[in-house]
């Protein structure tokens, strides 16, 4: 469990990153990303939610709502990467228990 939550810390503190980052670049669809992202990840209590959300946020980098393709600005930039790497590892550590 403590990896679970380690994976869901690591996800928190990247979308509490992305809210400041919003904020910073006066990105209000961004801002909406992070808030969706803050109620996605909320109630997380087993891997399989975990899973699955992380799935559903990873979708944001295929073109989904927010699309982070055009990132604009460093500061964005830098946000963004460490949400897509907190997500991806939080994948991981499900698929490998």
């Amino acid at each position: 469990m403590a990896t679970m939550n380690q994976a869901l810390a690591e996800i928190h503190e990247a979308i509490a990153k992305l809210h400041r980052a919003a904020a910073h670049d006066q990105d209000s669809r961004r801002e909406h990303v992070a808030s969706w992202l803050d109620d996605l990840f909320v109630d997380i209590k087993t891997r399989e939610q975990l899973s699955e959300a992380s799935g559903e946020a990873l979708g944001l980098y295929r073109g989904g709502m927010g699309s982070f393709h055009d990132v604009g600005t460093a500061v964005m930039a830098e946000a963004v990467d460490g949400l897509n790497r907190a997500l991806h590892a939080a994948h991981g550590r499900v698929l490998r228990g």
